[in-house]
């Protein structure tokens, strides 16, 4: 059973996508989004990003965390824009153009850091990493930095 604590997680995760996807729609003409399926791409996004996240985490290692942050952070968020971009109907979801591409990717990545940086007491059982490996990392491997 998933603590109240992570509840709120994701909650908020999904509430920051929503915002940052919603933004980049209403900023950039190259990027449809309809209200109706603005759910279903913020429910898919966020499972996305958390499945992407901690599959890279995995084979990386928590040690490249502050890499994985900014040039993972950016590749990730990319790909799971393009899935959902691909499973998401088109007449509801649909980003069109390099440049639209690039700038919703850089909206919601830096969201999602500035989410993370509220977020950064998150419990152990948050799938990623633990506060505790994120304070390991924070205070004792400055390798990446």
């Amino acid at each position: 059973m998933l603590s109240a604590r992570l509840w709120i997680t994701i909650v908020t995760a999904a509430v920051a996508n929503a915002v940052s996807l919603g933004v980049a729609a209403w900023l950039l003409d190259g990027f449809t989004l309809t209200l109706g399926w603005w759910v279903a791409a913020v429910v898919l996004f966020t499972v996305l990003s958390v499945v992407l996240r901690t599959l890279a985490l995995r084979l990386l290692g928590p040690g490249w965390l502050r890499v994985y942050t900014i040039a993972g952070g950016l590749a990730l968020t990319a790909l799971a824009l393009v899935l959902t971009d691909v499973i998401v109907p088109s007449p509801g979801f649909d980003i069109d153009g390099w440049g639209t591409w690039a700038v919703a990717t850089l909206i919601v990545w830096a969201t999602g850091v500035a989410f993370g940086e509220v977020d950064h007491h998150a419990p152990a059982s948050t799938p990623g990493v633990s506060p505790d490996t994120r304070a390991a990392v924070r205070e004792g491997d400055r390798r990446a930095s």
